[in-house]
């Protein structure tokens, strides 16, 4: 009997047939209609904010968590304390199409070893001991999103008059899933930066009747020592690094979280502008 070889495409033909698999389901391949030019400006703010938030007006909770790591001129990042805590955003989309964002966002801290909650820190770099203050973003500025681009309403600067945000964002596809790598616009002088890559399915993003996809995240903030920390005057910054996820509602927070964003923070609890 002579030899036969069979490719991916045959095997996928035979084992259909022959009831094995099927060529939707082998190796994560979707029939997946694109109804999303990611090349097109407007599509291209759709998306985004379809992985950032919702087309909807609506609150979209993320649960994140992670470390915080002290960066020193010339030495190793140093683990300070670990993080958890909400970031709410609402997408408002404006008459222009384009879109204001609103965001609400709490941490509290945990030590890097045991996990608890913690309302003192022993300093790794000055040995000193501090009292932990919550962290809560209390910027009475919104964000403005379109197709020339974002900035932060307290920005001067003026976006530019020809389309860029298909431009600015990166967009990457493996499988079934993409992945949108996007930096957050902050004022000139400001010293901090973050840059965010978000993960969901093409399925959620391209479905015409989805006005979310239900995202994974992982953003890295680059920011200042934070006050309680006591490290006015040193050299260096901070940078917290950890996963995000998009729920549907603050109830699917961990316990922990909501009871504390209850008791502390009830204000909190939406991004929806007053």
């Amino acid at each position: 009997m002579g030899k036969t070889t069979l490719n991916r495409r045959h095997f996928l033909q035979v084992g259909a047939a022959a009831g094995w698999v099927t060529p939707v389901a082998a190796w994560g391949e979707q029939a997946i209609k694109k109804t999303l030019d990611l090349k097109d400006p407007g599509d291209c703010l759709t998306a985004m904010v379809k992985m950032r938030a919702s087309l909807e007006a609506v609150d979209s909770p993320n649960w994140y968590f992670g470390t915080i790591y002290g960066v020193l001129p010339g030495q190793a990042p140093v683990p300070m304390v670990d993080y958890e805590g909400s970031e709410i955003d609402y997408y408002e989309r404006q008459a222009d199409g384009s879109y204001r964002a609103y965001g609400a966002t709490v941490s509290f801290f945990r030590d890097t070893v045991t996990r608890k909650r913690i309302d003192v820190f022993d300093n790794p770099i000055t040995g000193k001991r501090n009292e932990v203050r919550p962290n809560s973003i209390s910027v009475k500025a919104h964000y403005i999103y379109s197709i020339y681009g974002g900035k932060r309403s307290d920005d001067d600067r003026p976006l530019g008059t020809m389309p860029v945000i298909h431009k600015q964002l990166k967009w990457t596809e493996s499988g079934d899933y993409i992945w949108l790598n996007t930096r957050r616009p902050y004022p000139a002088g400001i010293a901090m930066g973050e840059d965010q890559t978000i993960q969901g399915t093409l399925r959620e993003l391209h479905d015409p009747n989805t006005s979310k996809v239900y995202a994974t995240a992982s953003p890295t903030y680059i920011a200042p020592w934070l006050s309680w920390m006591d490290m006015k005057g040193r050299p260096g910054h901070t940078v917290w690094a950890g996963p995000a996820r998009k729920v549907d509602s603050v109830e699917d927070y961990p316990r922990e979280l909501l009871n504390f964003l209850e008791k502390h923070f009830p204000h909190k609890l939406t991004a929806k502008p007053s």
